[in-house]
């Protein structure tokens, strides 16, 4: 299992490996309109199309097309981060680095292999930017290259497709109704996790896309959550009748184990809901 080209908050390798993995087996490719770090997308058998309305994710993945990106990776590295037992300090210096290059140029070429190096250091996975550019504080978590290198490899080997858009933008002209999955993984109304500009009118938006995909034939699974800490998605519950849906028997600790402020997550419902029977 690959857990995707960078680390990002809401990652979903862990429920891929124990829930997802049988099934996205059997599908030729796999399709994410909420891409993130797409791990369903890069563990498909034969790639697939991905969305996202984040500018910066998408640039990261398509960062994979460079050919030398690995080396220029590894060498932004090695120049700011010399010294082993100051790797904190380093990272200030990167990051004041890169959002001077960003607030000039923008995300470009000349800055990507930076966002990289900084969302693999940042705190709990972070992408996060402000009007003064990428804003998440040092997170203490390892540099692994021999990571990008592989996703390298399978972003050119699948032919991998990353675009920026909204999810309902996803071509469904280049998706086959018989041997192709389209895996949704937005950002959920009731979660621990904050997520900018995500109303319940856009959860009412995509079921009603989700409802189309449906009547036209396309297989779909979608990863939500019904019921977090006292807060029930009531618009998800009524979805979901008439369709499968599996409870996911997880807890993520990482966070409240950083952020006392936040509670294990023994109260969290979390769910896929599909059109068949996974």
């Amino acid at each position: 299992m690959f857990k995707g080209p960078f680390s990002f908050s809401g990652n979903k390798s862990r429920i891929y490996k124990l829930y997802l993995q049988n099934t996205i087996s059997k599908f030729s490719r796999v399709h994410e309109p909420f891409i993130g770090s797409g791990v369903c997308l890069y563990n498909s058998v034969g790639g697939g199309i991905g969305l996202d309305i984040d500018q910066n994710v998408v640039g990261l993945h398509n960062a994979l097309s460079i050919q030398d990106f690995p080396k220029m990776v590894l060498d932004k590295y090695n120049r700011f981060f010399r010294d082993p037992e100051g790797r904190k300090n380093s990272y200030y210096k990167l990051r004041e680095d890169f959002n001077k290059s960003w607030k000039e140029e923008g995300l470009s070429s000349n800055n990507l292999d930076s966002l990289y190096i900084l969302v693999q250091h940042s705190f709990n996975s972070l992408l996060r930017f402000g009007p003064n550019g990428f804003n998440v504080p040092w997170g203490d978590k390892k540099f692994d290259i021999s990571r990008i290198k592989e996703a390298q490899r399978i972003f050119l080997q699948k032919g991998i497709e990353v675009t920026h858009g909204d999810f309902r933008e996803l071509d469904l002209d280049k998706i086959d109704r018989q041997r192709d999955l389209i895996y949704i993984d937005p950002p959920y109304i009731a979660s621990k996790y904050q997520y900018g500009g995500w109303t319940q009118q856009n959860d009412i938006e995509m079921f009603e896309w989700i409802s189309l995909l449906d009547e036209l034939g396309y297989k779909f699974i979608l990863s939500n959550t019904l019921k977090h800490r006292g807060v029930k998605n009531e618009l998800l519950h009524h979805f979901s009748e008439g369709l499968h849906t599996k409870v996911v028997k997880m807890t993520y600790n990482a966070w409240s184990a950083r952020v006392k402020a936040v509670e294990k997550e023994y109260g969290t419902i979390e769910v896929l809901v599909s059109n068949f029977e996974l």
